[in-house]
């Protein structure tokens, strides 16, 4: 069982987490793209240049990778923090959030509603549901 005080510690890194993931879902469309150009280099130094032939594949694989990652991690903390009886109210909240985070970029120059975003957002969710339930 988990006590308040480490409940306390994942409702500040949940805070924290939805910070980051706020600055850049909420970038305009250059940040972003300058974003994911960095971190597509860091990759290719790591994995070398036999696992793809096309620069703008795998930026578009990592873009569509950090969204069911970035809410997995969401859930995870967010599930911590509010604990077993706050877990329904907590998944409904983030998948609505999941939706929302995503109709939101309309309103940001350069960004627009993705709907496999919004699903990767969902999948994201239901991956840090089965992590808190098998481990």
């Amino acid at each position: 069982m988990e006590t308040l005080e480490t409940r306390e510690v994942f409702s500040i890194l949940t805070v924290l987490w939805f910070c980051v993931m706020c600055f850049f879902t909420f970038q305009p469309g250059p940040g972003t793209i300058a974003v994911s150009g960095r971190l597509t280099k860091v990759v290719e130094s790591v994995i070398g240049i036999a696992f793809y032939t096309d620069d703008e594949y795998l930026e578009r694989q990592i873009r569509f990778l950090a969204h069911p990652i970035e809410f997995a991690v969401l859930t995870v903390l967010t599930l911590k923090a509010v604990g077993r009886s706050g877990t329904i109210i907590g998944v409904v909240a983030l998948i609505l959030w999941s939706i929302i985070s995503e109709v939101l970029k309309v309103r940001i120059p350069g960004r627009h509603c993705n709907g496999i975003d919004m699903v990767g957002n969902i999948i994201g969710v239901g991956v840090g549901v089965l992590l808190i339930v098998l481990v």
